[in-house]
């Protein structure tokens, strides 16, 4: 099949398409509304087919006619290891990113880059998404970053995320309060907060990733005594990440063993990655919930366009219409399971060459 010629829409239209789906994903958050939420999927998708080179392309080599889809099931799902060699947007020029968020990566491989057009944009959903299902801001939480490896980038949307979050709270000093490997540090700050008299109906976050947490917990129990400051509101969410940092263990290991830090109570989750402007989280047992504005399906592990159904294992597909500037269908490199009630877990990664049927890297 011969490739068809690409046409770009003049930019001031996309730039106020893009300004015009943003105000509807606001729309349909006031409303609640599945029906309105499926229109503006099928919505979305049509303008990134006709605007994002890369996205269009992909659409084409995969034999779909755009005018044709009614259903998310038939929509194609970008691969997000192309966001390791293309610049994924609906822009043309990169005058327009305000900002690039990159993936940490492992040794030898190529980072994930994602342009970002309007950081605010982010912190609005991002903040949304949290207070949906994690906590209100009316209950005023504070937030504490052990976030090693991330802190060493200064182009990190996790650690843009907790500074977006700690500024939200009144956290004015976000640099204050992230963590590299200063276990003493962090206790000490936590202590003053103990000290000072922390109000125990504001909750406390420790937002890390889980070779930290873990080391931290292990500190933890070491200690001859008890530290005070565990009598704090202290909730724990681990994000996820190892990558050589020591043996990898299954979620309910790494759960039990960071229950030293809050007092018994459940260890949360956060699913998220650069590719993604959205994130799932969980508040126990690694079952993640989504905002409405986001939704996990799971795609067969060697066919890009099967399905499995509920509480099959499958390689986790996102739509993530906070990604409406450059891709919100993406087919991630992780394998999961999805439930009846939307919710899904992580089991671990896809590790992959060609998917059956197409040549997923084959977009020059």
């Amino acid at each position: 099949m011969k490739p068809s010629r690409e046409i770009l829409p003049n930019q001031k239209v996309v730039l106020s398409e893009v300004a015009r789906l943003r105000d509807c994903i606001r729309e349909a958050m006031l409303q609640e509304s599945r029906s309105m939420w499926l229109d503006l999927i099928l919505e979305v998708f049509r303008f990134q087919a006709e605007s994002n080179p890369v996205y269009q392309k992909y659409v084409h080599l995969m034999g779909v006619d755009v005018s044709r889809i009614q259903r998310i099931e038939d929509i194609p799902f970008l691969p997000v290891e192309l966001f390791q060699r293309h610049r994924i947007s609906v822009f043309r020029s990169k005058d327009q990113d305000a900002n690039c968020f990159m993936s940490s990566g492992t040794t030898g491989s190529t980072p994930s880059q994602h342009p970002i057009d309007d950081l605010a944009w982010y912190d609005e959903l991002a903040a949304a998404g949290f207070e949906r299902l994690v906590t209100s801001w009316k209950n005023q939480p504070h937030f504490v970053g052990l976030l090693p490896g991330y802190l060493e980038r200064n182009n990190s949307s996790l650690v843009h995320m907790m500074q977006s979050f700690m500024r939200k709270a009144g956290q004015t000093q976000p640099e204050d309060w992230f963590f590299l490997h200063d276990f003493e540090a962090l206790e000490k700050r936590l202590l003053k907060k103990y000290d000072e008299g922390h109000p125990p109906d504001q909750p406390i976050f420790i937002v890390g990733v889980t070779h930290a947490l873990l080391k931290l917990a292990d500190r933890v129990k070491r200690q001859a005594s008890r530290p005070a400051w565990l009598k704090l509101p202290l909730y724990v969410i681990e994000t996820g990440g190892m990558k050589g940092q020591g043996k990898e263990q299954i979620r309910a290991e790494v759960h039990k063993a960071l229950t030293v830090l809050s007092e018994g109570r459940a260890i949360g989750s956060e699913y998220g990655m650069t590719e993604l402007l959205s994130q799932a989280w969980s508040d126990g047992a690694g079952i993640f919930s989504c905002p409405p504005w986001m939704e996990v399906r799971m795609g067969a592990l060697n066919d890009p366009k099967g399905w499995v159904s509920p509480g099959k294992q499958g390689r986790i597909h996102v739509v993530d219409l906070a990604n409406v500037s450059t891709c919100a269908f993406l087919a991630t490199s992780d394998i999961g399971r999805c439930f009846e009630d939307g919710s899904f877990e992580v089991l671990g990664r896809f590790d992959h060459a060609d998917v059956r049927g197409c040549n997923l890297m084959a977009i020059d």
